[in-house]
């Protein structure tokens, strides 16, 4: 599940193939698999903000780990459906940030993903402040979507 590029800037949205490995014995997203979708979109919103996952895991940015996550199935999701995936709202904290991820097939809204993540101080093992670039990045993307209460 791995790309090159990260999610496209205009409009914060990009498609996904639901795959065999996806799925539960009947052929449709097994639920764990909808936050393995979210952290492959995470990882690539990252990216467009010039951040990488690789840099909170190698001390560059502070890590931000998940201490929140949930998921709403409104419809089934089957192997072979195309989901269009949008980043739909952030909300920010001083210490931690949200985002809202609406997943739909053929228009249809399918999944709903929240997912917090809060900023660590890998030494201490406790919450800081939201990283500057990172407040940034996630400033700019709010602009672009709505933001959460």
């Amino acid at each position: 599940m791995t790309y090159a590029r990260g999610v496209r800037l205009d409009d914060l949205q990009d498609d996904f193939v639901v795959r065999l490995k996806h799925s539960d014995a009947a052929g449709v997203i097994f639920f764990p698999n909808a936050f393995q979708v979210e952290q492959e979109f995470f990882e690539r919103w990252l990216e467009s903000g010039g951040m990488t996952l690789r840099g909170m895991l190698d001390g560059t940015h502070p890590p931000t780990p998940v201490v929140h996550c949930e998921a709403d199935f409104r419809r089934p999701v089957r192997v072979g459906d195309r989901l269009r995936v949008r980043l739909a709202a952030v909300g920010i904290g001083r210490t931690s940030y949200t985002l809202a991820w609406e997943m739909s097939v053929d228009g249809v809204p399918a999944i709903e993903v929240r997912v917090r993540r809060a900023a660590l101080d890998r030494t201490a093992g406790s919450a800081v402040e939201l990283d500057r670039d990172l407040r940034a990045w996630l400033e700019s993307t709010q602009r672009r979507t709505a933001a959460l209460s």
